[in-house]
């Protein structure tokens, strides 16, 4: 399969600084490009890229300070009975033999250094796809483990469509695994990045997918999370000035930067030296 380019992927966002690209599922990108975050090779949605030292540099930053806000649609397996849940197995990697490309959650034999982990999950419509029940929701990850939103899903009995991975080795059926990066927002010092990559889980683009009844509506779930985001920003913004430079001090004391993340965003930066 040949990478693909900026040049030919679909631009969410572009300015200076940054681009934002709708990647495809089947699209393996020039991995010359350098991004500020990483989709699975099978995963679709919005991907930046920054263009620059600076632009990453302040990347980093706010995904350090978790600043930044992603939510994920994907179709999943079975039937999910509540409406809105919180899941947060720890996960892993998985050691044992046969299964080093894979994460486990905690408790699974050979699973090593287990981390604590969290994803909202939100129900949007129940339906069929190829005539097998599914779900189609909504995944917000509030940490970035490694293949954390499929590892989540399978845990709680609920794999997604199409992941032969986690749904041990069993669903090969569908032409690609039905998760896609929807919502994107880096609130970056210079510029604020927010982007919406157009939902592919819908009968016109899918018509093995077919909705059958709503929980939630996508477009009012994702305004709600902005509502959320916009809130939190605000709250922080006011103790920041009733606080002024003493809380800025002590929340730099509450959160140093440990030498492991000093060293890797070091390590991530020397490489725009390479250009």
């Amino acid at each position: 399969m040949e990478p693909g380019s900026i040049d030919n992927l679909s631009i969410l966002y572009q300015s200076s600084d940054f681009i934002v690209v709708n990647k495809h599922w089947d699209v393996r990108i020039d991995s010359k490009m350098w991004f500020c975050h990483q989709l699975d090779f099978s995963t679709s949605g919005a991907l930046c890229v920054a263009l620059n030292k600076a632009a990453a540099g302040s990347a980093y930053k706010c995904f350090k300070d978790r600043l930044v806000t992603k939510a994920y649609l994907a179709l999943v397996r079975g039937h999910v009975s509540q409406s809105r849940m919180t899941i947060r197995y720890a996960i892993g990697k998985n050691t044992t033999e046969g299964m080093t490309h894979m994460m486990c959650i905690d408790g699974t034999e050979g699973c090593e250094n287990p981390k604590p982990c969290q994803t909202e999950l939100i129900v949007l419509e129940h339906g069929s796809y190829s005539g097998d029940p599914v779900t189609k929701v909504l995944l917000q990850p509030l940490t970035g483990r490694t293949h954390q939103l499929r590892v989540h899903c399978s845990a709680i009995g609920h794999p997604i469509v199409g992941d032969f991975t986690y749904s041990h080795r069993k669903d090969s059926s569908p032409y690609r695994m039905m998760l896609h990066a929807y919502y994107l927002r880096i609130p970056t010092g210079k510029e604020l990045i927010e982007v919406c990559a157009p939902d592919p889980f819908i009968t016109a683009m899918d018509s093995n997918w077919v909705p059958q009844s709503v929980a939630h509506r996508l477009d009012e779930t994702i305004q709600e999370l902005k509502d959320k985001v916009m809130q939190k920003e605000e709250e922080e913004s006011q103790e920041a000035v009733l606080g002024g430079g003493e809380q800025e001090a002590l929340s730099e004391a509450k959160s140093p930067e440990t030498e492991e993340q000093r060293a890797r965003c070091e390590q991530w930066l020397a490489e725009w030296a390479l250009e």
